[in-house]
């Protein structure tokens, strides 16, 4: 381990450092438990039984190096199930070998990010895996994700963690946090970069069958090793961006961030046939410097030209500066990402692709209706910020926090927004179909919103077609749970309820 201080690690008791990580409605929840028949504002609606889970970064320990960054926090998994109209939380760590190895020494025995030159010698070449960033649902088992480790199999109605999985030694070491669900086929589209545990170019490709076998995988080569955090998968494509969030492994041996922004570089991307896989992947150039943070849908057209490729997704030009710094500019601000649509015809030989702005509103954590995966979807979901309607909150360790749910209608080209109230701050928000044959966007939004000035967390849930209608139902946690990142909705048949 590096030669530095470490204010925390030693001290009797637990002190989280004052910083922006670990105070206010950003501070450590910590808390696992039970709570049934949570209080309910309005009426949640019959149709919706089943559970709602997702994951957050929950810092079990004060940070090792006295200053910690969100991304690094322990996996919290946060279920509310419900019932009938009744609703209950659960809430539960996953004990990942890093959390089992701190709670039995009772403090923090890792360092930074992604670093393992900043752990103790006692855990040296030991997995850092936290497990916090999003959650699976795939050939009826739950999983917890992060694209560092390997996935951790989790009891869905228990939150037990059953272990790391490896899909019978097919995975090396990471995994996507974003993997890709087919509706049609039920297969789950995969991959992992990084695999080895230090920056390389590879990139590797996994296609998991419904029944849970890796039955294809492929790796490819990036032009450098990038962030790739999400991916594009349409009925007959994949798609990848390379994004110019990069890390060079000295500088992590020097104790530097794991990712820096470098302008220099220049985003690239991937297209590869599902069918001829790897061998037929074909190349472009971004002409300006991007980074995609998430994606909502991949879709095909038929021209008379021959076929294109849309990818809709949040595209901003700058990296993730609250969290990673940029390399050519230290006093460089993030940019805020917008709704674009990339445009790619593959019948032709040019290397040219269209970008237009989809969604004239800044926006992240994006969500379409499910059931339209792979094909044109034309309504979106998002978190924003919208101050005609409410003020901005003040900055946080994730950025500036949303104060709003939008969603854009496509076909009417009509953007209707939810303002969820003074010091409140929804998060990503998650569509669940009213039924099976429910027309595209007939349901309800679910997202989780902290209250900030009660220290406490409602998840509400909305008309999806009419968020300004105001919430269908509200239910409240009677404490604050963690932020979270990602999460997914799993109805009660396919969990044996």
């Amino acid at each position: 381990m590096n030669d530095m201080t470490i204010p925390f690690a030693t001290a009797t008791g637990l002190r989280f450092p004052d910083d922006i990580v670990f105070r206010g409605y950003a501070a450590p929840s910590r808390v696992e438990g039970e709570v049934h028949d949570l209080e309910v504002e309005g009426q949640i609606p019959n149709e919706l039984n089943g559970a709602f889970y997702r994951n957050s970064a929950d810092h079990a320990y004060p940070p090792l190096l006295g200053k910690d960054i969100f991304l690094n926090g322990d996996g919290m998994v946060h279920m509310v199930r419900f019932e009938n109209g009744h609703a209950d939380l659960k809430t539960r760590y996953v004990r990942t070998r890093k959390f089992e190895l701190e709670r039995k020494a009772r403090r923090a025995l890792f360092g930074a990010y992604r670093n393992p030159f900043t752990d103790l010698a006692e855990v040296a070449g030991e997995d850092n895996n936290t497990a916090n960033t999003s959650v699976l649902w795939h050939h009826g088992k739950l999983y917890a994700l992060k694209e560092s480790g390997l996935p951790y199999e989790l009891d869905p109605n228990t939150l037990e963690t059953l272990g790391e999985r490896n899909f019978g030694g097919k995975l090396n070491r990471t995994f996507t946090a974003h993997p890709k669900l087919d509706p049609e086929t039920g297969e789950c589209i995969a991959f992992a970069y990084n695999a080895p545990g230090q920056p390389t170019r590879d990139i590797e490709l996994y296609v998991i069958s419904p029944s849970g076998e890796i039955t294809s995988h492929e790796t490819f080569q990036a032009p450098y090793s990038s962030m790739v955090h999400d991916c594009l998968v349409s009925r007959n494509y994949i798609a990848f961006l390379v994004c110019p969030m990069t890390c060079d492994w000295e500088r992590v041996k020097k104790g530097e961030p794991y990712w820096h922004w470098d302008s220099h570089l220049k985003t690239h991307v991937a297209i590869i046939p599902r069918k001829e896989g790897v061998k037929a992947i074909r190349w472009y150039t971004c002409p300006k410097v991007a980074q995609q943070t998430h994606t909502f849908n991949a879709w095909e057209e038929q021209t008379e030209a021959g076929t294109t490729l849309h990818l809709d997704q949040f595209i901003t030009e700058s990296g993730w500066l609250s969290q990673f710094p940029d390399i050519r500019d230290p006093n460089a601000r993030e940019k805020p990402p917008f709704g674009e649509r990339w445009s790619f015809d593959l019948d032709s030989a040019s290397p040219e692709f269209r970008m237009q702005r989809l969604i004239n509103q800044i926006g992240e954590m994006p969500a379409i209706d499910p059931r339209y995966a792979m094909k044109r979807a034309n309504h979106f979901w998002f978190g924003t910020n919208n101050p005609a309607i409410g003020p901005m909150l003040p900055w946080g360790p994730k950025g500036p926090p949303f104060t709003c749910v939008g969603h854009f209608d496509e076909a009417a080209n009509k953007l209707n927004f939810w303002y969820a109230g003074p010091d409140s701050a929804p998060e990503e928000p998650h569509f669940v179909p009213r039924g099976p044959d429910a027309a595209e966007g007939d349901g309800w939004i679910l997202t989780m919103v902290g209250r900030r000035a009660e220290n406490r967390t409602d998840l509400v849930i909305l008309d999806a077609l009419h968020l300004d209608r105001g919430p269908v139902a509200v239910v409240k946690f009677p404490y604050r749970v963690h932020e979270g990142f990602h999460g997914i909705w799993v109805g009660a048949q396919a969990l044996g309820w």
